[in-house]
């Protein structure tokens, strides 16, 4: 009765932190270059119970005269791993000359206030107002890129080159280039909030490449890659998990009343 408890309880555990994966990836879904999370898990080593029985007796010799049966049984479920699905999301136009989409898998570079580099796909820049282009959070981009004073317009073409067009100058002059980031396994970056991520052991070092180049994306001017949220499969995930956590608990119940019963059937 006690390992139906346990079992119980780490599937508890379980389903509820799969329940705020789920809400989160839905709480997202319109937050721009998000992207979603998996949440894995697996059944904890099962038990083996092991049944013998004889068909004949023992002292009849031979191996194969005895027969036993085996039956596995598990001891509940524990979470394997969180991780980021990197696939790429939806990409609207928006018509704002700082908004930026990646059409690959490449992650804009950001330098933090420590000096370390951040990644993210969250391409909707602004200036400072002493041109510096920086991410939403406040965050420069990396390479930095400063745009003149009396800047018109900014144009940044699919290889990541940035143009400014100052004043009432016809042709446009080249002021930065934007390089993109990679990885042999995104999906090891960890998360650190603000919709950017850090490199790890497991995600590998990254590597700095122009845009349309070794297949890591095109740079795309006034269009945002959203998340890669789907509601609809959020939200039959969300009541699969609803049901379990339900079944959950009436096992619970159940091993309640019988551990109640058993004690008045000992008083």
């Amino acid at each position: 009765m006690l390992s139906q408890l346990f079992m119980a309880k780490s599937a508890f555990f379980s389903y509820q932190r799969k329940m705020q994966v789920i809400s989160n990836n839905i709480a997202n879904a319109q937050t721009i270059g998000y992207k979603k999370n998996r949440m894995e898990m697996e059944s904890i080593f099962p038990l083996v119970l092991e049944r013998a029985y004889s068909e004949f007796d023992e002292s009849s010799g031979g191996i194969s005269a005895k027969r036993k049966k085996y039956m596995e049984y598990g001891q509940g479920v524990r979470i394997v791993d969180i991780s980021k699905d990197f696939s790429g999301g939806t990409i609207e136009i928006t018509n704002q000359q700082m908004d930026l989409a990646i059409e690959g898998k490449g992650l804009f570079q950001f330098r933090m206030p420590d000096g370390t580099m951040a990644y993210g796909r969250a391409g909707n820049l602004h200036m400072d107002p002493e041109g510096n282009v920086l991410d939403p959070n406040g965050h420069p981009l990396e390479p930095s890129i400063r745009i003149p004073r009396n800047t018109t317009e900014v144009i940044f073409n699919e290889e990541g080159r940035v143009f400014a067009r100052v004043g009432n100058d016809e042709r446009p002059q080249e002021v930065g280039q934007i390089l993109l980031a990679q990885f042999s396994n995104p999906e090891g970056l960890r998360s650190i909030g603000q919709n950017l991520y850090k490199e790890t052991a497991a995600s590998g070092v990254p590597q700095l490449v122009v845009p349309t180049e070794d297949g890591i994306g095109a740079i795309r001017q006034r269009a945002l890659e959203f998340s890669n949220v789907n509601i609809v499969d959020e939200l039959m995930h969300m009541l699969l998990t609803q049901r379990s956590y339900e079944m959950i608990v009436k096992t619970i119940q159940s091993a309640d009343a019988m551990l109640k019963a058993g004690t008045d059937i000992g008083k």
